[in-house]
């Protein structure tokens, strides 16, 4: 794609899709316990499947305000900055000791905006119980983006020869030398693909309880990993973020706890924590300390060291013949990376202090709305216990029968591994939910409002 370059200001229309993942975005996170599918009781495996789209994009500034997408990491670019830190015998340095002009704080500088289109990210999974408590998991995601109406708005005044020079050697097609000194390209990208690869072991355990408004106690707990399936970042494109963890093995644990009161009503606190292994490759680097991290020119073999990710998920749910209505509220955060440079000719130390590597946060809300057939069998586990009780205490005169899978009719609780169907007879129980993502306030964050769809199968 050319880029329609002149004395003020650089169009360049991205009218091309491209595939993004998590790196600091509100989008479909491993194991969201918000828009996940819940599961009947007497079930042994599930298929699932998420879609979401994007509505409106909203990024937030290391200083927590509301920005555009393209300056959550600086105000602005600065051009002549870019061409410090390397030898003179080098191109770029030619470069340098030709303009001979100094950061006046705007000679040399650009406006940066685009709009972020999220068309679709998707995710499909699955489930298997080795019986009701244990269980393997797989989710898989998929990611699909529009970057559009990015513009470079030249800040150069005109006012000086020095202002003439950079602009007739730098700025007026900035599009043009970047790509020749750096191979890098500032007009546009297009990439698709997967995302990395979870494998999941947990256990789920049910511990009903006989007081007058807490009515069952849900806990569960979770580890495994993440392969490195997902595209990485492409170091040669401006914001072509990784699919996942930029080709590093991950680990993770989870745990949650979901607490029943009376007939209708649940409410939920969910904790996950990703450690990715960290991975070496060629990443383009900071080599002095005014740059800006969309004009890096330089790239190094590094080994990227990164943070720890936490997410926290809190929720109220309210449900009954089926239907249910989720409100949550989403807080991910993560530390700082650290770049370890495989060679002496650049510094750790100025490498480091890149905005891209510093910490983010991310709060939204979540809505779900969803609709479970299992939970229209009042014989089916997945409803209340306050239910299981009335129908082992008002209906069942043998304390073998069939409807009570977790408790007899004396009211003791009774251990069991079945996956008996529900008398209804029904081999496949579907779930269909409709979600909101609404963010709100972030650090450092490329968040988008979004909607989507979950459907699943449980057989």
């Amino acid at each position: 794609m050319n880029c329609e370059i002149n004395h003020k200001k650089i169009l360049v229309p991205l009218l091309l899709c491209f595939t993004s993942i998590v790196y600091s975005m509100n989008l479909i996170n491993l194991y969201d316990t918000l828009v996940l599918p819940g599961k009947c009781e007497n079930s042994r495996y599930q298929l699932y499947a998420i879609a979401q789209t994007g509505l409106k994009s909203k990024s937030f500034d290391e200083c927590d305000c509301v920005s555009n997408i393209l300056q959550i990491w600086n105000k602005d670019q600065n051009s002549l900055k870019m061409l410090d830190g390397l030898g003179v015998d080098t191109q770029i340095g030619q470069l340098r000791t030709r303009l001979d002009a100094n950061d006046d704080g705007v000679r040399g500088h650009f406006g940066v905006c685009g709009d972020l289109k999220v068309d679709f990210a998707s995710e499909i999974g699955g489930w298997f119980y080795f019986n009701k408590e244990f269980f393997f998991s797989f989710q898989l995601p998929i990611f699909s983006m529009k970057l559009k109406n990015v513009s470079w708005t030249d800040l150069t005044k005109d006012v000086s020869y020095d202002d003439a020079r950079v602009k007739e050697y730098l700025t007026n097609d900035l599009a043009k030398n970047v790509k020749e000194l750096g191979c890098l390209d500032i007009c546009g990208w297009n990439r698709s693909g997967l995302g990395d690869l979870a494998l999941i072991f947990g256990w789920a355990g049910e511990f009903p309880q006989s007081k007058k408004v807490l009515k069952n106690v849900k806990l569960n707990a979770r580890t495994g990993i993440t392969l490195p399936t997902g595209k990485k970042a492409d170091e040669d494109k401006i914001f072509a973020f990784s699919f996942g963890n930029d080709g590093a093995v991950a680990g993770f644990f989870g745990a949650g706890i979901d607490l029943t009161f009376g007939s209708y009503t649940k409410a939920g606190l969910d904790v996950q924590m990703i450690y990715p292994f960290g991975s070496t490759k060629c990443r383009r680097i900071k080599t002095s300390l005014c740059q800006t991290d969309l004009l890096f020119l330089t790239k190094a073999e590094c080994f990227k060291s990164i943070a720890l990710t936490q997410r926290f998920n809190l929720y109220l749910e309210f449900y009954g013949k089926g239907f249910s209505f989720k409100p949550g509220y989403q807080f991910m955060s993560k530390g700082e990376d650290i770049l370890y440079i495989c060679s002496n000719k650049f510094f750790d130390d100025v490498a480091n202090t890149a905005e891209s590597l510093q910490e983010w946060t991310m709060h939204s809300l979540v809505f779900d709305f969803s609709y479970h057939f299992c939970r229209d069998c009042a014989c089916n586990g997945y409803t209340s216990s306050v239910k299981k009780d009335i129908i082992c205490d008002n209906e069942c005169k043998d304390p073998g029968c069939s409807c009570c899978s977790c408790r007899d009719c004396s009211g003791s609780k009774k251990k069991s591994s079945s996956f008996d169907k529900c008398d209804c007879g029904r081999k496949i129980d579907p779930y269909i939910g409709l979600f909101a993502k609404v963010p709100f306030n972030g650090t450092r964050a490329a968040m988008t409002s979004t909607i989507g769809l979950t459907l699943s199968l449980d057989f």
